[in-house]
């Protein structure tokens, strides 16, 4: 057999020579396997293994609700030793397995882990968000509602929010995931609206101190190029002020500018968080982990947001509310939203034709309950989803997903170990940095050293030192090394038997009873990642 760096080179080498004839090698894939791979973070290898008409798996998959079976087992570790913090508070040494308890804990059981008056280790203080890492590989590997997975993940990358930024998102950011998975795909205008009210973004982009005077424009600016309008209706380096600024026949203006940023940060002032936190003398912030509209701060004075004007002195929240009503309602925003979901599920470069077609979908339903449901059936029943040939890279986190739900292996999560070795590849789930959430087209993931990581885990994902996953390697009775490897190999719908015989180094007659256990796992890891490696499988 081949040494593992023997092995390594090829699978580098082959990989990297497939990915260069992406377009060439990217022929048209079953029906079938075009909804899985694009709507699900699995493959199917047999059309039986779909509805006979895909538009009804496509349908159950919108009907079924968010549900965690397989987390009801699932146990993380934890462990720190004996400490003391500055205020002299002590706290015992901690080593053991947990269940995700916060994944479904109401938010105000977890104020305790943003209060610095009681003394524990950092990792009680970031615990919530790790159960919420831990719990997203296993939903992708083990949810029967995939799709919601898919379009979960989306959103998280559509409104980013850094879960590691510090403690107070790290408490409050499983009801944030919750708030998303809820509403995959539902009405975008009720998302908006939960999203700027949830307390792990008002804390990552710093609206929950923002006060009149001067108002924080961080999530303001975010609202608008990141959530909404996008960056292509920024047009201050166009025109100076409101009134030159076209408009449509609504009187809404097409684009923004950065005055329109300064006053929506005005608009949401005194949007906050029930965290116990100081308002002013002898007020403070109720203790409930939730929105808190703190009056006092809110600046009330008259605004004008895209050339229309508002009010003074208005109810509680109103700002911000018509705020979130004329973006929701954008043109702009169907186009940028629409966009951004073709980009996910279908390719890097939808056409302007295709994004046009949802996004007059996405405005008649602006009132609708399922407004996002509208759009994913329109995408899937538009004749370039099935005419457009795999073409978009698995990142990371997708590929190791599929990986294992395509070999079968039974992700635990004990450890939580797929996040370290995802960040050698440049996915921090749940903890990018930026606002902008991970790169969703192919150029990022196709350096040298980020498809080394692919050949990484590909090899070493069902290793036992790896930590995440289990898998039965072991060989049937009678089964030769020609046999073993088909078994694999078909698991992937790979019928180039002999190719991938051969990039093992094996014989393909020798009997499996001569191998020793560690042949064996060695066989079998060599045989995933090669099939795995494929652009047949790295695209979808």
């Amino acid at each position: 057999m081949l040494t593992r760096r023997q092995f390594h080179h090829s699978l580098m080498a082959s990989l990297a020579m497939g990915l260069a004839s992406v377009p060439a090698r990217a022929a048209a894939a079953p029906k079938s396997a075009l909804f899985m791979n694009r709507l699900s973070f699995g493959v199917v290898v047999n059309a039986e293994d779909l509805s006979p008409n895909p538009m009804i798996w496509l349908e159950d998959q919108l009907a079924l609700p968010a549900s965690d079976p397989a987390l009801d087992a699932a146990r993380l570790h934890i462990s720190y030793p004996a400490g003391r913090d500055e205020n002299g508070n002590d706290w015992p040494a901690t080593d053991e397995l947990r269940p995700l308890a916060a994944l479904a804990a109401p938010p105000e059981n977890y104020l305790h882990c943003i209060d610095w008056q009681q003394g524990m280790d950092y990792a009680e203080r970031s615990r919530p968000a790790g159960e919420v890492i831990a719990a997203a590989l296993i939903r992708a590997v083990h949810a029967p509602a995939q799709l919601r997975e898919v379009m979960t993940q989306f959103w998280h990358d559509h409104f980013n929010v850094n879960s590691q930024k510090d403690e107070f998102c790290a408490a409050f950011f499983p009801s944030y995931d919750a708030m998303l998975r809820a509403g995959a795909f539902g009405n975008f205008r009720n998302m908006l609206g939960h999203v700027a009210r949830a307390p792990a973004m008002l804390y990552y982009l710093n609206n929950a101190d923002s006060r009149a005077s001067p108002a924080n424009e961080n999530f303001a600016r975010e609202l608008l190029e990141l959530h909404t309008l996008g960056a292509a209706t920024y047009l201050n380096d166009r025109y100076d002020d409101w009134h030159s600024v076209p408009k449509g026949s609504d009187g809404v203006a097409l684009g923004y500018l950065d005055l329109d940023v300064y006053e929506v940060a005005r608009a949401f002032t005194g949007w906050s968080v029930g965290d116990g936190r100081y308002i002013s003398e002898g007020v403070d912030a109720p203790k409930t982990g939730q929105f808190h509209y703190v009056e006092a701060w809110h600046d009330p004075y008259q605004k004008r947001v895209l050339g229309i004007e508002f009010s003074p002195n208005r109810a509680p929240m109103a700002d911000g509310d018509q705020v979130l009503d004329l973006l929701a309602r954008h043109p702009a925003t169907a186009r940028f939203v629409c966009r951004k979901i073709a980009v996910r599920l279908l390719s890097d470069a939808p056409s302007d034709g295709l994004v046009a077609d949802l996004a007059q979908v996405f405005l008649a339903a602006s009132d609708s309950a399922d407004q996002i449901a509208q759009v994913i059936r329109a995408l899937v029943a538009h004749p370039e989803f099935t005419a457009t040939p795999p073409q978009k890279m698995r990142r990371p986190f997708e590929f190791l997903a599929a990986l294992y739900r395509a070999t079968g292996a039974e992700v635990t999560g004990t450890e939580a170990a797929q996040q370290w070795q995802l960040m050698r590849a440049g996915w921090r789930q749940h903890e990018y940095g930026p606002p902008t959430g991970h790169p969703d087209v192919l150029t990022p993931w196709t350096g040298a050293s980020t498809l080394n990581r692919y050949v990484d885990l590909a090899l070493y994902a069902h290793e036992d030192w790896f930590a995440v996953a289990s898998l039965d390697r072991a060989a049937q009775g009678g089964e030769t090394v020609g046999a073993y490897v088909a078994r694999w190999a078909q698991r992937f719908g790979l019928e180039d038997l002999p190719q991938v015989i051969a990039a093992t180094g094996s014989d393909p007659a020798t009997p499996m009873a001569d191998y020793s256990a560690e042949e064996v796992a060695g066989l079998a890891h060599a045989t995933i990642a090669f099939a795995a490696l494929r652009p047949e499988f790295m695209l979808r």
